[in-house]
């Protein structure tokens, strides 16, 4: 080897060993971080931010730090149908919405709309818990949403600022603000009322200004956004479960290696009994303030509930078609009927 090629190897050799001393000190790459971004629609004092704050805890102390969650609340970044279109383009992360804005990507969640399906929070768990749900995450995959686990957001109940609703007549000609769901639309027309959807962050203004007579949502809903505010009447009529699916976004997910996606997944399902836990014990206290701010609250009986069941049951004929009468089948299977 001549005096020039040494040289130059010599060269490259102390090149090589500066370089990996900058690069990878101490001969190691350090572990790269990542922030995930995820959002919901709802306030600070609603269960989803506990259900959050539980999950970017375990991450952290999990991962040593090399994942954060980010947590934006009250729809900061983005509504419910929009979210759903970030988690697709991987601009946020993780997000968790109520079934009614997901009917329009995927049609078997239209089922999760339909009225009068559950009579306890706990009868909602178990079924979304199990094969049913299971089945509806793997129909979001091809729309790049994976499915962590089910969340929770309560019995939906009706509010108006004029007139109190105790049956289904009381409802005739009245404007109730609905999600755009095509099932809830649906359920209030056969209840007699005009259904109206408006954006959820645009609702307290469409209360305040008469845009329209009512609405329905959970009692944490209904706190959290202060519309008892400019509503007289809360009628806890428990037409509807909102279960609250949490996904993250298929193109973060596969930048995660499998025990990072395992950490994910179970700190998703552990603040999922968190938020549901806190969301069941919040609720009476809930009610109370709600009366207290001098809203009327009133509790259907069962007598009346029944009116309402019966006015609404042809809704569920008449989505056969447009959900899947096989997938209808199995969905009532499943709820045992």
């Amino acid at each position: 080897m001549s005096k020039n090629w040494r040289k130059i190897t010599i060269i490259t050799i102390i090149s090589i060993f500066l370089f990996s001393m900058f690069v990878f000190p101490g001969g190691k790459q350090e572990p790269k971080t990542m922030k995930l971004v995820a959002s919901h629609v709802l306030g600070p004092t609603h269960p989803y931010q506990p259900g959050f704050e539980l999950m970017a805890k375990i991450v952290k102390e999990k991962t040593n730090g090399r994942i954060t969650i980010e947590i934006h609340h009250s729809a900061s970044l983005a509504e419910e149908e929009q979210a759903i279109e970030a988690l697709q383009m991987g601009t946020i992360d993780i997000t968790t919405v109520s079934a009614a804005p997901l009917t329009g990507f995927v049609k078997e969640y239209m089922a999760c709309d339909l009225p009068f399906i559950f009579a306890t929070p706990q009868e909602a768990f178990a079924f979304y818990d199990g094969e049913i749900g299971d089945t509806l995450f793997k129909l979001t995959e091809p729309i790049g949403l994976v499915g962590l686990a089910w969340w929770e957001n309560g019995f939906r109940n009706f509010t108006t600022k004029d007139k109190a609703i105790r049956t289904p007549e009381d409802m005739k000609g009245l404007k109730m603000r609905t999600m755009n769901s095509p099932v809830h639309m649906a359920s209030i027309r056969a209840l007699g009322g005009n259904a109206v959807p408006i954006p959820f962050g645009e609702l307290y203004s469409a209360l305040q200004q008469r845009v329209v007579d009512g609405q329905e949502n959970p009692v944490a809903n209904i706190h959290a956004m202060k519309f008892h505010e400019v509503q007289k009447y809360v009628m806890l009529s428990r037409h509807f479960h909102d279960p609250s699916p949490l996904f993250i976004s298929q193109k973060t997910w596969d930048k995660l290696n499998n025990e990072d996606k395992k950490i994910i997944q179970e700190a998703a399902i552990k603040a999922r009994d968190h938020m549901r836990q806190v969301g069941i014990d919040q609720e009476k206290g809930l009610i109370d303030e709600i009366r207290k701010s001098g809203t009327e609250v009133i509790e259907l009986t069962p007598a009346q509930i029944k009116q309402f069941q019966d006015a609404t049951k042809d809704v569920y004929k008449n989505f056969e078609d447009k959900i899947g009468k096989e997938y209808l089948q199995k969905f009532f299977k499943a709820l045992g009927r």
